[in-house]
């Protein structure tokens, strides 16, 4: 499902480990010894994931346990990047490893990206978070009823998912299904899995994560920007920021190259012969990318918050969107958390067959990515966290 949730973990299958590291931020660390010292503290993360028990275990250990063939991981410090590291394989069985290049499934985590080009389209005077979405429409409309009368379904609400339409989340396309338009998964008709997006809770009076809003908003996009989703965000997110590894084409050309397989709950290889599922409902679910990309898209909204100089969105705009949107507790796009200088922002995201997290700190500018290609991994990125927090990063 195509979702962000706690899953329930077992032991699983062994996996062998690997890794290449990028030091990004090394020349500004004062020289050898600091080198040194970063080393030291990504071996603390390394060795130090606690499953509750007090006992220290090593990252490797961890996804054997879990059955989790491949981890990648980015660390932010002070708005850079200061590390990223890839393990393990991109598929169990072989000896691909996974690396700072390799492109994972991110689930949930893509509402985040639709959200940034959403605001660009703010920014530039093409939308209005306040008023009615239909106003935007031509291939579809959300549908009127009652409660669309007394209130407006808007970006704002759609994005804070307090806008009262349905549809939690999707399943996944297993090679060789047919994919539904986006029309259909509006409206639920085959092949869409997924019942019709409607309105059935009054427009802003409770919160309701729902993935099929962010479709309604991936419809938005398109109408205004007259491109197809993934050419939007190609050109509204990706170029900008230098996100050159991402794509939210579905299915994933195998041509995209270095791309982390779908496995099972044993951390068996599926969605064969291609290895990897679809997910056309591309901006609540789609995103493939990696840690680093991810990363350069948390440190440009840290900077547009913070503001000064020439960011990727207007100062006000990203107040806006670190702002919580009554009565949740997200703001446009990402949960919220923590108030003036602890303030920060996160999403995680499940699919099928990967789980994603990231997370950014608006005051201290730093951040952490953590994706996985394995579907019981949610234990294993709070691992990881406990483990980077353990190192002297913030983790939550």
């Amino acid at each position: 499902m195509s979702h962000y949730s706690e899953m329930n973990m077992s032991p699983g299958a062994t996996c062998l480990a690997a890794t290449i590291l990028i030091l990004a931020t090394t020349p500004c660390l004062g020289g050898q010894s600091a080198a040194t010292d970063l080393a030291s503290r990504i071996r603390v993360v390394e060795t130090n994931l606690r499953p509750g028990d007090g006992t220290g275990w090593t990252i490797e250990d961890r996804m054997a346990y879990y059955g989790v063939p491949g981890v990648s991981v980015a660390v932010i410090e002070d708005g850079r990047l200061l590390w990223a590291k890839g393990y393990g394989l991109k598929q169990a069985g072989t000896t691909d490893l996974v690396d700072t290049e390799t492109v994972f499934s991110v689930g949930s985590v893509s509402k985040v990206g639709a959200a940034a080009i959403t605001l660009q389209l703010v920014d530039e005077g093409r939308l209005d978070l306040d008023r009615d979405v239909n106003d935007y429409l031509a291939r579809w409309n959300v549908p009127s009823n009652e409660l669309t009368a007394r209130e407006p379904v808007t970006l704002r609400r759609i994005m804070s998912h307090t806008a009262g339409l349905t549809v939690h989340g999707f399943g996944n396309y297993q090679p060789g299904q047919a994919l539904p338009s986006l029309v259909q998964i509006l409206d639920g008709t085959p092949p869409a899995k997924n019942p019709p997006v409607r309105v059935d809770l009054l427009p802003g009076s409770q919160f309701r994560y729902s993935g099929g809003g962010t479709t309604v908003e991936q419809l938005v996009i398109e109408e205004v920007t007259g491109l197809p989703f993934a050419e939007a965000a190609r050109r509204y997110l990706f170029e900008p920021l230098g996100m050159h590894r991402s794509t939210y084409a579905n299915p994933l050309p195998a041509g995209h190259g270095n791309i982390a397989r779908a496995h099972g709950p044993e951390g068996a290889p599926r969605a064969l012969p291609r290895g990897w599922e679809a997910m056309p409902e591309a901006a609540a679910a789609g995103l493939w990318t990696t840690p680093t990309d991810l990363a350069h898209l948390i440190i440009a909204l840290i900077e547009s918050y913070r503001g000064g100089g020439d960011t990727f969105l207007r100062h006000e705009t990203a107040k806006d969107m670190m702002t919580e949107v009554p009565p949740g507790i997200y703001g446009l796009g990402p949960e919220l958390g923590g108030e003036g200088p602890t303030r920060n922002f996160v999403h995680g995201g499940v699919n099928d067959s990967y789980r994603a997290f990231m997370a950014g700190y608006l005051a201290e500018g730093d951040g952490l990515v953590i994706l996985t290609n394995g579907p019981r991994s949610s234990e294993l990125i709070f691992e990881i966290r406990r483990a980077v927090d353990l190192a002297g990063w913030p983790s939550h």
